[in-house]
């Protein structure tokens, strides 16, 4: 008895030691990731703060303000909303949580929040009046033993009925981990369904599974996220009857944005979507489309001349946003002022970005490609691909007339061009080009273009000043016609 009771004291000063301890390791974790989520994410226009953080022994409370940093925002929000914006958490502290479901780990933080509570008065008369019910947005997030911050986001349903219209919206929830440490992390966003219709007809535009998923592998710097971005429609509907002219569209939408680190100074970035028309009623000369795909992808970009090109391009936006902004204000001899200011700022892009190009294209390396993919409902497809190489040294560091007096003196030096298109003879039709079909007749006639029955297919690659299109070698015809054009 005695050997038990000096276990159970044993372990309850364990863990009353623990939860003293773990109870002030949460202030620091929120603190530092409130730090690194405010440089990272400076461009949002928002700006986190932990105002106040009260401990107890078993449990503790916190109170986040969300101010917005930018000025314009502000200007906007301060009219409908309660300005900074201040949340309150409760904390179940570690390293057993009890409330709920029985668990382990540093704290258990949860929220819960109605919208009309960070409205001012008049609007929240306003909102209270369309939304009936208010809008509540529950969170509960987890802080693990490993630095992992674990979140749920739901919100209630939204029906709101105004003008005449309703918007409906199911629950939207977001389920998603991050490390406390760099911000890396994943997570979904998902909505079922939402809707916009006129109140007494079908009118109106409905979204079916919308969804968002991401993994943010890296933070580079604390500007390029290194992972992937998949976003989805699973159906979006259209109708409008009394339009004549619109058709019922009726489709679904996947995309990728992915960034990807090749090694440790070279990157690639992809774009990809589908548009898959299902039963959308199109137009007669569109009415057999089924889907499109569309890639973009960039491989081999320097990651530092990325970094470097989009601080430059993010602190000249801001420069043009504040004298946009500033113009409002002045008289006209004063905007004339503005003018000359805005010019000089074109004139900044040229003298500062153009040198990242020095770190942002690597000879031999960098290459851009773009691709699309048509198919229609009889199972007939077209495809065409561009890929653009980087093979040349300029030197970006120059005046922009020396840059173009060096490109044009080394045009057929500094890039390589690849070619592959195969257009389905019965889809013709669908690319608005006059005089189309006798253009493509006679690229055949003089043999640029292959006629396989079926389609028109044209492949080619230029690359250290050989040229060659559908298998035909036109280095010593083309090239040199070309070569005299790029020196004028």
């Amino acid at each position: 008895m005695k050997k038990i009771t000096y276990t159970i004291t044993t372990l309850l000063v364990l863990w009353g030691i623990s939860t003293y301890f773990i109870g002030n390791q949460t202030q620091k974790e929120l603190e530092s990731y409130i730090e690194k989520s405010n440089r990272i994410y400076s461009d949002s226009g928002l700006k986190l703060k932990l105002l106040d953080f009260n401990k107890s022994f078993f449990n503790s409370t916190a109170k986040m303000q969300i101010d917005i940093s930018d000025p314009e925002l502000k200007t906007l929000l301060d009219k409908e909303y309660i300005l900074p914006i201040e949340i309150d958490y409760n904390i179940e502290n570690g390293p057993i949580f009890f409330k709920n479901v029985i668990g382990v780990g540093i704290s258990k933080i949860e929220n819960s929040l109605k919208i009309s509570s960070i409205l001012k008065d008049d609007s929240k008369k306003e909102f209270l009046k369309i939304v009936k019910d208010d809008i509540k947005l529950k969170t509960d997030m987890s802080i693990s033993f490993d630095k992992k911050l674990n979140y749920t986001l739901n919100s209630d349903s939204i029906n709101i009925h105004q003008d005449n219209q309703i918007l409906s919206m199911t629950p939207l929830k977001i389920v998603g981990t991050s490390d406390i440490e760099n911000l890396s992390g994943e997570g979904k966003i998902e909505i079922k369904k939402l809707s916009v219709k006129d109140e007494n007809s079908s009118n109106g535009i409905t979204l079916n599974n919308l969804a968002l998923d991401f993994d943010v592998r890296e933070i580079f710097k604390e500007s390029i996220l290194f992972g992937d971005f998949k976003f989805s429609i699973g159906k979006l509907l259209i109708e409008d009857n009394n339009n004549p002219n619109l058709k019922e569209i009726d489709l679904s939408i996947n995309g990728l944005m992915s960034n990807r680190k090749v090694t440790d100074n070279m990157m690639d970035s992809t774009f990809k979507a589908n548009i898959n028309l299902a039963n959308t009623k199109l137009e007669k000369e569109f009415k057999d489309l089924d889907s499109v795909n569309i890639v973009a992808d960039v491989k081999n970009m320097g990651i530092d001349g990325m970094f470097q090109f989009q601080n430059i391009a993010k602190n000249i936006q801001n420069e043009r946003v504040a004298l946009l902004k500033d113009m409002q204000k002045k008289s006209p001899e004063e905007m004339r002022e503005t003018f000359v200011k805005l010019n000089k700022l074109d004139e900044k892009i040229v003298k500062e970005i153009l040198p990242t190009l020095n770190k942002l294209l690597i000879k031999d390396k960098t290459n851009i490609s773009y691709a699309i993919d048509i198919n229609t409902k009889d199972k007939k497809s077209t495809k065409a691909n561009l890929s653009i190489g980087y093979t040349g040294d300029i030197d970006f560091s120059k005046s922009m007339k020396k840059i173009v007096e060096e490109a044009q003196q080394k045009l057929l030096s500094i890039v390589s061009l690849n070619v592959d298109i195969e257009l389905n003879k019965k889809h013709i039709s669908l690319i608005p080009t006059p005089m189309l079909e006798e253009q493509l007749q006679m690229g055949v006639a003089q043999g640029f273009i292959k006629d396989n029955n079926s389609s028109y297919i044209l492949k080619g690659y230029y690359k250290n000043r050989e040229l060659i299109v559908n298998d035909n070698n036109l280095t010593s015809t083309i090239l040199p016609l070309l070569m005299m054009f790029s020196s004028h």
